[in-house]
């Protein structure tokens, strides 16, 4: 009776022993001082068909958005809102249609799209105004290239082999980032693997920017002596022509 019981256990769960194996063309990006942005090749293959959804996501930190407006015919920064638990990046890149691959309830439980975000403020605004300032926070992040949604990016050979590829501006932000692999079979969620990866600085920008960060003081006093002795040869310069 046993091996009757555990074929039909096996037919009832379909894809449950698929496998997704995924890597990437590097496992960090190197901000130098000509930095003018990169890619990465991300790349991998399933033993079964289905639908693959990747996103990556960067470092959490808080946006502050704030909203302009005109005083005396000058711009200013007016109103503002703090959004907590947001991603520096996000990017999403599927093989089809996101509703198409699994239903509303199943993209907010495993946080697909930049409307499924758990980005939380402390804001005594009303929702609705809290819900136009997020709504420039994403937008913002759209024309920055930090945030987008390549739907239908993912390319499948044989039903098996899949790649995309991530863009990364020349503004991406440092830090730990990680790329989420999911499959989906039949508008279910039966496989994830996850990609990380890292962006830094390296060399001379890079000390500088620990410089500037890890002593402030230093790096503030240094500045002002360069600028002294810059300015002092410009002058001595200037009186001799």
């Amino acid at each position: 009776m046993l091996a009757p019981l555990v074929l039909s256990w096996a037919a009832a769960v379909p894809g449950h022993a698929q496998v997704v194996v995924a890597d990437l063309s590097s496992r960090q990006i190197a901000i130098t001082t000509g930095f003018t942005g990169a890619e990465l090749l991300l790349f991998g293959t399933t033993d079964g068909y289905g639908d693959v959804v990747v996103t990556v996501r960067g470092p959490v930190r808080s946006e502050v958005v704030r909203r302009k407006q005109r005083v005396a015919g000058i711009w200013v920064n007016g109103a503002s809102v703090t959004f907590d638990g947001t991603p520096a990046y996000y990017r999403v890149a599927a093989s089809r249609k996101l509703d198409e691959i699994a239903p509303p309830g199943l993209l907010r439980e495993f946080r697909i799209g930049t409307e499924t975000l758990d980005i939380t403020t402390s804001s005594a605004r009303r929702p609705g105004e809290v819900a136009e300032f997020r709504s420039a926070l994403f937008r913002n992040k759209r024309k920055q290239g930090l945030y987008g949604e390549a739907v239908s990016d993912i390319e499948i050979k044989g039903g098996r082999l899949f790649r995309t590829t991530i863009p990364f501006p020349t503004n991406v932000p440092t830090g730990g980032y990680v790329a989420t692999i999911f499959l989906f079979h039949e508008g279910r969620m039966i496989r994830r693997e996850e990609a990380p990866f890292t962006v830094s600085k390296v060399g001379t920008g890079a000390e500088l920017f620990s410089f500037a960060h890890e002593q402030a003081a230093l790096y503030g006093l240094t500045a002002i002596i360069i600028a002294l002795v810059a300015g002092w040869a410009a002058g001595v310069a200037f009186r001799r022509s």
